[in-house]
């Protein structure tokens, strides 16, 4: 699989060897390692960190990462989704490669036991400059239909609107020129179908 170089990375870069809990709550720093579109990358994180402790299955406490990857799912997701917090960013799942024990992104969607989207796909999201205004804009939609796309509320705070990407587009364009911006992400550009989603006073598009 040929992987190109996804827009988290370059937000990654200052994260490496940082802990990613609030500095109050490092009372047990633990080193890790990742892995993000071939390229290691290390981490760190409190072992006393109840949002991670919550956020490992069994499964993965015991049987651990894939490959050299020792970080928990959940400090790889942290990572590429910095200003989120941890409800926020509950929409999120990872995508991996397999062949390549390698995360290539995270997109919205349901998780397995590593915080693996459960349905792997090509998509994968990623922040648009969009302003706090718009997100509330595409939050203040929740339950209704705009031209056929339906603003769905999934219960973590986020908002979300999939369909193809014209008729997304349509239904952003009822609530602004700003909102229907959003669609012209570098992801969206192509997309036969994308998701946005507005989250913790920002906006991601999703798309294959």
């Amino acid at each position: 699989m040929r992987m190109s170089r996804r827009p988290f990375l370059p937000a990654l870069a200052g994260l490496a060897l940082l802990t990613l809990a609030p500095a109050a709550a490092m009372a047990k720093p633990e080193a890790c390692l990742t892995s993000l579109e071939g390229f290691p990358t290390a981490l760190a994180y409190d072992t006393g960190d109840e949002e991670v402790r919550a956020n490992r299955s069994i499964r993965e406490r015991w049987l651990g990462g894939y490959g050299e990857i020792t970080c928990p799912g959940y400090v790889t997701l942290r990572a590429m989704t910095p200003g989120l917090n941890d409800r926020e960013r509950s929409v999120f799942c990872l995508q991996f490669d397999r062949d390549s024990n390698t995360y290539t992104g995270f997109a919205e969607g349901k998780r397995d036991a590593y915080l693996h989207c459960a349905r792997p796909s090509g998509a994968f999201c990623e922040k648009v400059n969009a302003s706090a205004e718009t997100a509330g804009k595409v939050a203040g939609a929740a339950g209704q239909a705009l031209n056929g796309v339906r603003a769905v509320e999934n219960g973590t705070g986020a908002v979300v609107l999939s369909g193809a990407t014209g008729s997304v587009s349509a239904a952003l364009s009822n609530l602004g020129a700003t909102a229907l911006a959003t669609v012209t992400a570098p992801a969206a550009l192509t997309a036969a179908a994308v998701t946005v989603v507005a989250v913790g006073g920002a906006v991601y598009v999703c798309s294959e």
